[in-house]
């Protein structure tokens, strides 16, 4: 902004003081044009906001006052930086930059900041909003020498009255950004969003939940692509092939999290020269261990950003705030459990989270409760949430949970494996395999983990994964579930129980499509042979075996 600006406020002051315009002349008309002037040009900047391509770092404009320094490790973005962009050019909502910690959403409004600051005239402005207390100096720093410069005894005023100045300045036409950094309480934006005049604001929040009257619009920050998260610690090991095997395994064991790769390789970085950090020894360590208490992950060089540097704590800031006293909270904490449970970082279908949490369709003040719960997490950047009303949760923060949990895991994956095969064995009968195809990884990770520590569901989660496999043709996965779910059912019920006799029916299938008639009239012979020792023979499991093995010639 410039000192002729400044003058022209000062007027505008004055002009407010005398209580009349006629005291100051021709001075009140030649400042109002120059200011008309200004706004024009500001305004006419403004419209130069480039929305297909993303500005180089520039300078910002005189007067503004932003505590984030440009960070030269910054990698990718493109597309969210191009988002805002558009957002903050229409003026028509205030933008949310939101999602768990560690994403890199301070990181993500101090580039846009460097890249777009220099079309707002008016200033770029940075108020950190995590402690709401602070505020108010914040802002009336913004109007004093350091900023805007707004009177020259400005120093000499209270706070009350340079907080006024400044809104003041702030509610005019000219353009400007302000930055509402780590924003999780509505009345803050509701306090210090200018109502009128030409400001944007721009948003960074865990929470996702605001009230619609705000008019703010979302938007999800997600986790790099694999490609820019070999970049990223690349630019602290690039003599690192961009093709590199064991960096681009690490980025995703550490589920492309920025705040992660970052700390990765400013380890990698540290220990260039030693033997014992080479990428591939790392990959090892971080496979074998504690992932989260890893050296690398809970401690690092300076943040550009000022954030603590460890993963752990970052995560444990939102889920220490979950009171287990407190009975919303308790559901929440309970939810988050569930969740760490399915396949890590996929999306999980909301109703079989919910079903694993006791929602059914006769209970809705259970589903509302849940979905209140639900809402918690999402408002503490817990759970991500999809367009098509999935959740997901990160990879790292699935363990995070599990080990901040760990008592509560036991019966979390009863309750699961349970929901999961109700469902699985209810889209099988109705033989439409796309639903359960969108979620079969959770099957299988579910279907593994309850055979590897012995469930009484296992074989039943096995055998629908197997009919599961077999109807979308991947024969070789459903012979491995159909002879997992048999050597189950022998040992548990009988090697001459009814239910041994349908698994063996399934595998016979299984090995006819793979062309294996032999085994699969084997198969057949032998459920036959259980069934008919035990059931009427006119029952319908009777025909149907005996029709599978005709069928075998």
């Amino acid at each position: 902004m410039s000192s002729d600006f400044h003058n022209s406020g000062d007027l505008r002051e004055a002009v407010v003081i005398q209580g009349s315009e006629v005291n100051f002349g021709n001075k009140v008309t030649s400042a109002r044009a120059e200011q008309k002037e200004l706004v024009e040009a500001a305004l006419k900047e403004f419209a130069g906001i480039p929305l297909e391509l993303v500005p180089s770092i520039g300078t910002m404009p005189v007067g503004s006052v932003i505590v984030v320094r440009h960070n030269a490790s910054f990698v990718g973005r493109e597309a969210d930086l191009r988002g805002l962009a558009t957002v903050i050019k229409a003026g028509e909502s205030t933008p949310a930059v939101t999602g768990l910690g560690g994403l890199g959403k301070t990181q993500l409004a101090a580039e846009f900041a460097h890249r777009y600051g220099r079309y707002f005239a008016g200033g770029v402005f940075w108020l950190n909003c995590s402690k709401p207390e602070d505020l108010a100096g914040q802002v009336a720093r913004c109007g004093g020498a350091g900023g805007l410069a707004l009177r020259e005894d400005f120093d000499k005023l209270n706070q009350p009255q340079q907080v006024a100045l400044v809104q003041a300045n702030w509610s005019s036409a000219l353009p400007r950004l302000l930055i509402f950094d780590n924003c999780e309480d509505q009345g803050v934006l509701e306090r210090w969003r200018p109502a009128s005049g030409g400001a944007r604001v721009l948003m960074t929040s865990r929470k996702t939940n605001w009230a619609h009257s705000l008019n703010v619009q979302m938007l999800p920050l997600g986790t790099l692509t694999p490609g820019e998260s070999v970049a990223l610690l690349r630019k602290h090991r690039p003599e690192l092939a961009e093709d590199d095997r064991e960096l681009a395994a690490i980025a995703e064991t550490l589920g492309y999290l920025p705040l992660a790769l970052h700390l990765a390789g400013s380890y990698l970085e540290r220990y260039r020269y030693s033997a014992a950090v080479r990428p591939g020894v790392y990959l090892a360590e971080l496979l074998r261990g504690d992932l989260l208490a890893h050296t690398s992950l809970v401690v690092g060089d300076s943040s550009p950003t000022g954030h603590e540097l460890h993963v752990a704590n970052t995560f444990a800031l939102s889920w220490g705030k979950l009171e287990p006293a407190n009975q919303l909270d308790a559901l929440t904490r309970k939810a988050l459990v569930h969740a760490s449970c399915f396949a890590a970082g996929e999306p999980i279908p909301r109703e079989l989270l919910k079903a694993s949490l006791g929602v059914t369709g006769d209970d809705p003040e259970r589903d509302r409760l849940v979905e209140d719960a639900l809402g918690r997490a999402l408002d503490l950047g817990l759970l991500e949430e999809r367009t098509d009303g999935a959740l997901a949760l990160h990879r790292l923060l699935s363990v995070f949970v599990r080990r901040e949990a760990t008592t509560d895991v036991p019966s979390a994956l009863d309750a699961i494996e349970l929901a999961v095969f109700t469902a699985a064995a209810k889209l099988n009968r109705e033989g439409y395999p796309a639903p359960l195809r969108a979620w079969q990884g959770h099957l299988r990770v579910i279907a593994d983990g309850a055979a590897e520590r012995g469930s009484a569901h296992a074989g039943r989660l096995l055998n629908e994964l197997g009919s599961h496999l077999r109807m979308v043709a991947e024969y070789a996965g459903a012979r491995a579930a159909f002879e997992r779910a048999l050597a189950i059912g022998e040992k548990v019920y009988g090697p001459e129980h009814p239910s041994v006799a349908t698994r063996v029916n399934n595998l016979g299938l299984v090995l006819q499509a793979l062309g294996d008639l032999a085994g699969a009239r084997a198969a057949f012979e032998r459920a036959l042979a259980i069934l008919e020792a035990r059931l009427p023979a006119n029952h319908p499991s009777i025909r149907t075996v005996r029709a599978n093995l005709a069928s075998c010639g």
